[in-house]
């Protein structure tokens, strides 16, 4: 297991978009931003194979790596502004003010700490990570009592003759995992261009901004999200301590694993719609987390209700489903997903067929927020959420296979690893395409080392039921 090393930082800079090429903005935040006031930060890793010195890493990666962020935040100038909180009762926005906001970049070198581990899908303490996720610095707050963080912070760390980490920690408010995603893209395009013209180059869009004020609140949505902010302490959102005796893995569905999946859900239920990839590999791992969970916790007390229900919220892109006068684009820049909570009992969970009472729930779920005008169900979408945090083992998912989250070559090869570390504090399963390219799924957990030993066991005996 990777051990914990001290970091030497060797620099640490700000970048902002080039003076002149963006006008001071600001930005209010819908109903689909306000709920990420009082949430977790997202925080990832990408792990890249780099066999050079911090001489080289310095000389011939740095300054393109630099160059290519100032021009990436002209496109994504809000990553380098600020989240703004004034008192109350004055809403939050997001701003960016030219010549003055900016992102802070740190470089960092790291001799002790070994890499071969960091990328190892085995189970690592969590806090190993967290040396190479930079931290969100704390809110300057004005004698009028003005509140202004910084949206994002990017630290990139050398190991010297072994690889590189860009690490990424933001606040949620800003943008969700296609946001984020579209950013890490368009900057991954022009980094690996090395210095190439950005006008002769095939980039990704630049997103949109500017369709913000479309979003309209259809019933006082983010009032009851500024009012729960306001209510907690709003100063305390900011980078974390990781959690004590955790640890967290990888595991890898494959092709063949996933289609033996698909082809037992299919036989054995009555619905005749196909499953889809998405669907299977969400429905098998969480059988096998909330197995696990229960069977720890029902060691230490009685069997709980077999009535009782469990809970797992996904989420469901909006953009292009609204029923605005236009719809809100792919590229649009902020948050455009819709809770949907997927609700089980526990009967049917753990039971024989637990996995086919997953997938058949979470696709009706989908389809009925699909076949739903999503603009009338919002003002409910708070009552489900709201189930979901009250129950047993609420759990969620990070990421998803179609983002491409391994689709990122700054120039040294695709990713080696990539970590979405905040899963550790939101009870969530990280899932993203599997890094060999074989179109297989790569989960990711974290959880006490106690449980993550049971989860790994279950999980390998329920695959091998799929494969006999």
């Amino acid at each position: 297991m990777a051990h914990l090393q001290p970091l030497n930082i060797i620099e640490t800079s700000h970048i902002s978009p080039p003076n002149g090429t963006v006008p001071s903005t600001t930005l209010p935040l819908t109903f689909f931003d306000a709920p990420w006031l009082t949430l977790p930060l997202g925080e990832s890793l990408f792990f890249f194979s780099y066999s050079n010195s911090t001489e080289s890493f310095l000389k011939d990666f740095v300054p393109n790596l630099k160059q290519s962020l100032s021009i990436t935040l002209q496109q994504f100038f809000p990553y380098a502004g600020n989240l703004i909180t004034p008192p109350r009762p004055d809403p939050p926005y997001l701003c960016f003010n030219d010549g003055e906001d900016s992102l802070l970049f740190t470089v960092a070198e790291s001799i002790g700490t070994d890499f071969d581990d960091l990328i190892a899908d085995s189970p690592k303490d969590i806090r190993v990570l967290h040396d190479f996720l930079p931290k969100l610095p704390t809110p300057h707050v004005s004698p009028e009592g003005i509140q202004t963080r910084p949206i994002m912070v990017i630290q990139v760390t050398v190991f010297p003759g072994k690889g590189v980490c860009i690490g990424n920690t933001s606040t949620h408010v800003a943008g969700d995992g296609v946001t984020f995603t579209h950013f890490m893209k368009y900057w991954m395009s022009l980094t690996k261009s090395n210095g190439s013209d950005p006008a002769t180059l095939i980039l990704p869009s630049p997103p949109i901004h500017s369709c913000r004020t479309m979003i309209k609140d259809p019933g006082e949505v983010a009032a009851g999200h500024l009012e729960r902010f306001w209510s907690q302490n709003s100063g305390k959102h900011g980078s974390h301590d990781p959690p004590a005796n955790m640890v967290r893995a990888t595991f890898t569905i494959t092709r063949n694993q996933i289609d033996n999946l698909k082809h037992w859900v299919t036989k054995q239920s009555t619905i005749p719609s196909p499953v889809s990839t998405f669907v299977v590999t969400l429905a098998f791992t969480w059988v096998s987390l909330i197995t696990t969970l229960v069977q720890d916790s029902e060691t230490e007390g009685k069997e709980e209700d077999k009535d009782e229900v469990f809970h797992l919220m996904i989420n469901v892109d909006c953009r292009n489903r609204l029923k605005y006068t236009e719809p809100i684009p792919s590229t649009y820049f902020g948050n455009c997903m819709a809770p949907g909570i997927v609700s089980v009992k526990k009967r049917d969970l753990l039971g024989e067929k637990g996995v086919l009472a997953a997938s058949e729930t979470i696709t009706a779920t989908i389809k009925d927020m699909l076949a739903s005008d999503l603009l009338k169900t919002a003002p409910t979408w708070g009552q489900g959420v709201r189930k979901w945090v009250m129950s047993r083992f609420p759990t969620s998912i990070a990421g998803a296979p179609k983002l491409g989250l391994y689709d990122m070559d700054f120039g040294l090869g695709k990713p080696c690893k990539m970590e979405l570390v905040h899963i550790e504090v939101g009870g969530s399963i990280a899932f993203s395409e599997s890094k060999d390219g074989s179109n297989g799924v790569e989960i990711g957990i974290a959880l006490e080392t106690k449980k993550m030993d049971a989860f790994e066991l279950i999980l390998q005996e329920n695959i091998k039921k799929l494969e006999t």
